[in-house]
């Protein structure tokens, strides 16, 4: 099975993208693989509201740890499957917590054993830094897509033509991973690259 993941600075809505992603592909229920640095791998089921109350929140640094769930994509007559793994949120400092960094050394080494990169980025903060970093690797990369994410809100739409010709010649889909915006664009992306 090929492995996307989805990456980014921390609040820019990885998390709700991977669940809502989940739920725009038929998934009624998620089984979360969480995959802990210090400890052994597990796994919770949960309803999509449920997955939505307990891994999405406002907070800083809110996943600790690469979590992931087997999606079913169709492809033709076919159904194939992918394993879409969120991932702790990147900055360009070192943080002062050992936790966050051995979870963020965790997202950087999963960059490279990754089939897919799913890079959302909030347009209105632009692409500086770490993601900056992780757009120049991207490209490099054949099955690398910039979601610009949180399109639904004022400021956004209008950035897009410009972080498109920063991605080139990676695709850019306009998402909005609260409302679905964009779901059915990356969903022929990941399509196209299994």
């Amino acid at each position: 099975m090929k492995e996307a993941l989805v990456i980014g600075r921390p609040n820019v809505g990885k998390t709700l993208f991977t669940v809502n992603f989940a739920e725009h592909l038929g998934q009624k229920r998620l089984e979360v693989m969480f995959r802990p640095r210090d400890g052994a791998t597990y796994t919770r089921v949960y309803s999509i509201a449920g997955a939505r109350a307990d891994l999405v929140g406002e907070g800083l640094h809110r996943t600790l740890g690469l979590q992931s769930v087997v999606l079913r994509v169709p492809k033709g007559k076919s159904v194939r499957r992918v394993v879409l793994t969120d991932s702790t949120g990147l900055i360009d400092d070192v943080h002062p917590s050992s936790v966050v960094r051995r979870a963020m050394a965790d997202t950087i080494r999963a960059v490279s054993e990754a089939h897919l990169i799913l890079h959302l980025v909030d347009p209105v903060e632009g692409v500086t830094g770490v993601d900056l970093d992780i757009l120049r690797y991207g490209k490099t990369h054949d099955g690398y897509a910039v979601l610009a994410n949180k399109v639904d809100l004022p400021g956004r739409a209008d950035r897009i033509a410009e972080l498109s010709r920063l991605a080139t010649p990676s695709p850019v889909f306009p998402v909005s991973a609260l409302r679905g915006t964009g779901f059915r664009e990356v969903r022929g992306f990941v399509r196209r690259c299994l």
